[in-house]
């Protein structure tokens, strides 16, 4: 098999150079086992969409075990007072009755029913059936032709001796202290400061042998703080245009400005860092050296003294002795460092152009930094797709109640468990796929300005997708199945990990291995990951299969290692620093925004409560912008260094580098750079 097929390696033919442009499928198995597998996706999520009842996820459950918002069967143990099951079709909401239950209701199911509506309607403005909420009238003996058994409103009702115990929070109904609303069908008290000050005054609230503070506790320990929520959302609402033009724009923008920047500054960049360091280390050397007393440099203390500073150049006996250990140690360490630059100084001209190239290819074709945008739309259409299948799949559950202590669980039959790993497997393997159709395209964009820029074909995007598509897919779902097998394994171990911390900290040994096997895997994800990027790269020039490019790949990495090292070291600072300096001009110039005074003027409409949310939020969408745009300058990175390489390794090498490449290496440019076809 050559090396079309599943890890062959082999083929009569003399390979060809430069850009294949007419090649074969590659990985057809792994194609096709891609295919079948998501049809077991499918059929999963058709299972989960027509067995699933979302109504467990999006309702709440009673204390009763009923679930609010739908109509329900009996249990069989509610006795002779129930006699008409409980339809809560208009009852949506949960409402959690005894406030006194409210601090420790994360531990303990506390009292709850459902309603139709949070009570809005207080005890300081009166004792009422609104400002009351009761259990339900079958469970109380007040059910009557007047009063529904599932009713939770008749506080008036009550006997006299019921509606003294009630104020007094002991039953059958309890009082409203304040307004609640629903948040996800669940009642939460919406605590202000205008309401506590008319509960405080209220001549009721005394009867309840409660005090303002006390209630006001036990409020918080369930209150959602829905009014700074609400106010932080109506500050994103009104600072709409800030995060648009700061966020948005302002990410576009300073990405391109930067990668510009780096195109005619990455080398004054780069060299000001590596001679930076390396003055940095002889400066703390030399400092270490007169604090032991070992560099006596006249003057020096008089010009430090001189200038204001109070930097004691003296050691002390007690610390000469420790600094002359450090000396000798940052001697070693900066000797290392400088002996390192000078071994590196080609590497890292090599580093530099390469920099420098991958600039001139983006602008050759500036549509490629708008590649992420395919897989982007790819990942948020199939997560969307799989959360709602994960949601339906835990909704298929089946409802069990504990007939003593009323608390209700959802359980899976062996089936749903494993459809449910299945399909967790499935996200892993998809998200790893897209990730690498991601890769692949942008690879093969950036491969033909490397091998074909002299008579590039029109359109190296559009035909690096299509190449993608009609040979590779098989070689992308095998690269990204290989990812998500140990994703999967690092998932399970995981869950291993948190079901088993009771037994780790009582031995450490076991704790101590549980680490190592969780690092290995992170560690083992990391270096696949990196394996499959750069072998992606040389399917997408080469054509190879998955195998094949993978120990290509390998082989590149190895014999080039230092090279590898250099160009990855200074793009890697700055992309990083890139990232940083675009973050924080949006995030500055959302602030300066912020000031203006249409958002400082407390009349005006669009005045903001606070800058903090708006500007973090720009700030965040900067990043992520800065983090899409250089993920493909570092991409192009990688592809021109892995072409370079290759193309190095061919008889009489290099032959297709660009002239700053070649001008890297003390060559002039071998031939014209043109598309080449093979007989394939």
């Amino acid at each position: 098999m050559g090396k079309g097929g599943i890890c062959g390696n082999s083929d009569t033919k003399e390979e060809e150079t430069g850009l294949k442009e007419r090649r074969r499928c590659t990985d057809v198995l792994f194609c096709l086992i891609f295919a079948a597998f998501w049809g077991g996706m499918v059929a999963i999520g058709y299972v989960a969409i027509t067995g699933g009842d979302p109504n467990l996820l999006y309702y709440g459950f009673d204390s009763g075990g009923y679930l609010c918002g739908v109509k329900n069967e009996l249990w069989g143990d509610e006795g002779d007072s129930v006699t008409t099951v409980p339809d809560f079709t208009d009852k949506p909401n949960v409402m959690y009755m005894d406030v006194t239950e409210y601090p420790t209701m994360t531990m303990i199911t506390p009292k709850s029913v459902c309603v139709e509506d949070c009570p809005t309607s207080s005890i300081a403005s009166g004792l009422s059936d609104d400002s009351f909420v009761c259990n339900y009238a079958a469970w109380t003996g007040y059910a009557s032709a007047d009063v529904d058994e599932w009713s939770t409103s008749y506080y008036s009702k009550l006997s006299a001796a019921d509606q003294a115990t009630s104020i007094l929070l002991s039953g059958p109904c309890y009082p409203v202290f304040v307004a609640y609303s629903p948040i996800m069908n669940r009642c939460a008290p919406t605590v202000t400061e205008e309401q506590i000050t008319a509960l405080a005054s209220s001549s009721n609230l005394a009867g309840t042998e409660q005090d303002a503070s006390e209630v006001t506790t036990m409020l918080g320990s369930m209150s959602t703080d829905t009014d700074v929520v609400q106010d932080y959302l109506e500050d994103l609402l009104k600072a709409w245009q800030i995060i648009a033009i700061c966020g948005f724009g302002g990410g576009l923008v300073f990405s391109i400005v930067w990668m510009v920047f780096l195109r005619y500054f990455a080398g004054v960049m780069a060299w000001v860092t590596v001679i930076g360091v390396n003055l940095i280390l002889i400066a703390v050397t030399a400092y270490c050296g007169m604090k032991a007393g070992l560099i006596e440099l006249a003057g020096v203390s008089d010009a430090v003294d001189a200038s204001g500073a109070s930097v004691d150049l003296t050691g002390a006996e007690d610390n000469a002795a420790a600094f002359e250990y450090i000396t000798y140690l940052m001697c070693g360490v900066a000797g290392l460092a400088l002996l390192f630059t000078l071994l590196m100084i080609r590497r890292l001209m090599i580093a530099i152009a390469c920099l420098k190239v991958a600039s001139q290819a983006i602008a050759a074709m500036p549509m490629i930094l708008f590649s992420p945008v395919i897989p982007l739309i790819m990942n948020v259409v199939f997560m969307a797709w799989a959360v709602l299948v994960a949601t339906y799949l835990y909704a298929s559950g089946t409802i069990e109640r504990n007939s003593e202590t009323g608390e209700i669980a959802i359980t899976w039959n062996e089936t749903l468990q494993y459809m449910s790993l299945y399909h967790l497997f499935g996200i892993f393997w998809t998200t790893q796929f897209i990730a690498g159709f991601g890769v692949m395209v942008t690879a093969g964009a950036i491969a033909a300005f490397y091998w074909q820029r002299d008579d590039m074909p029109r359109g190296p995007i559009r035909k690096a997708m299509g190449r993608t598509v009609r040979y590779h897919i098989g070689s992308i779902a095998l690269g990204s199945f290989i990812v998500a097998v140990v994703q999967f394994v690092r998932a399970i171990m995981e869950y291993v990990d948190k079901k088993t911390k009771k037994a780790q900290a009582g031995n450490p040994v076991v704790k101590f291995f549980m680490c190592c096997i969780k690092y290995c895997l992170w560690y083992l994800e990391k270096v696949l990951k990196y394996i499959n990027r750069n072998a992606y790269i040389l399917i997408a020039v080469k054509g190879y299969s998955y195998c094949y490019s993978a120990l290509q790949a390998i082989k590149l990495i190895i014999t080039n290692m230092l090279r590898i090292a250099a160009v990855n070291t200074v793009g890697d600072f700055l992309t990083w620093l890139g990232k940083l300096v675009i973050t924080g001009l949006c995030g500055l110039a959302a602030f300066f925004m912020c000031d203006m005074d249409d958002y400082t003027d407390p009349t005006s409409s669009s005045y903001l409560s606070s800058p903090l949310l708006p500007v973090i939020v720009t700030a965040f969408i900067g990043y992520m912008e800065a983090d899409i745009f250089l993920s493909v300058y570092e991409m192009a990175v990688d592809t021109i260094l892995l072409s370079f390489c290759e193309d190095c390794g061919t008889a009489g090498g290099p032959h297709y580098a660009p002239p700053l490449l070649m001008s890297a290496l003390g060559k002039s440019p071998k031939k014209k750079v043109a598309p080449d076809y093979d007989s394939d």
